[in-house]
């Protein structure tokens, strides 16, 4: 029998997929969804994918957990390495809520696949560390898409010596947190610190993109990790 989460997650998906179909929808009226390019039939296939996780969330939460996540990152990849154009970066963001409903999913199943249920400290890790390997698989897509795709920047001189700094700040969060979560949440922290510095003090990162939201879930990720080590200990 579903619990009461489960069953308003699955509602929250449904929604999300409802808004997503009619994006499709107002795209295919405007003409920017022509299916006259191979990308657009590659589109269409990523709404497909994300049809099918909410279809499996009814009785395969572990399967559709991982295919919301997967079509996160597919998005990611359409977005930024293969269609990257002056609005590059908002199609992006706008997956996000997708790779949230992943995570919970996963959630839940593995709350409902261990007996007796896991205690609230092993849930929140559980959560955090899939949320962590996610945001560590995007990064990576932004990180190539920037080098391979991007304008040239001098790296060794401000403000985009910001770049390889945060780069360095969040390999080493993710590094550190599979033993020291408080360690981790500084680092995350200071990595947020960094990006909101350059966003304010600089128009030149200011106008590469939407990437402020990004840094809102590392933010969050980092205070949890603080909050956890705090509220459960070791």
């Amino acid at each position: 029998m579903k619990t009461k989460s489960v069953r308003i997650l699955q509602i929250i998906a449904g929604v999300y997929v409802a808004l997503y179909l009619a994006s499709v929808i107002s795209s295919v009226i405007d003409g920017e969804l022509s299916f006259q390019k191979w990308v657009d039939y590659l589109f269409l296939f990523l709404f497909l994918v994300l049809v099918a996780g909410f279809s499996l969330s009814w009785n395969f939460e572990r399967a559709a957990g991982i295919t919301f996540l997967g079509w996160a990152t597919g998005i990611w990849i359409f977005d930024l390495l293969l269609t990257r154009g002056i609005d590059s970066g908002m199609l992006s963001i706008m997956s996000v809520p997708g790779l949230v409903i992943g995570a919970l999913l996963l959630l839940n199943w593995y709350k409902a696949s261990v007996t007796p249920s896991p205690p609230p400290k092993l849930q929140w890790r559980f959560i955090l560390r899939v949320l962590l390997i996610s945001y560590a698989v995007l990064y990576a897509i932004v990180v190539i898409s920037e080098v391979a795709l991007g304008h040239p920047h001098d790296y060794f001189s401000l403000p985009f010596v910001l770049f390889p700094l945060m780069l360095l700040l969040f390999l080493s969060g993710f590094a550190v947190s599979w033993r020291w979560e408080l360690a981790a949440g500084i680092l995350f922290l200071l990595w947020s610190a960094l990006l909101l510095f350059g966003y304010v003090t600089y128009a030149e990162i200011r106008d590469s993109g939407p990437w402020a939201f990004f840094g809102i879930p590392v933010l969050i990720q980092g205070i949890l990790y603080i909050k956890n080590r705090v509220e459960y200990g070791a």
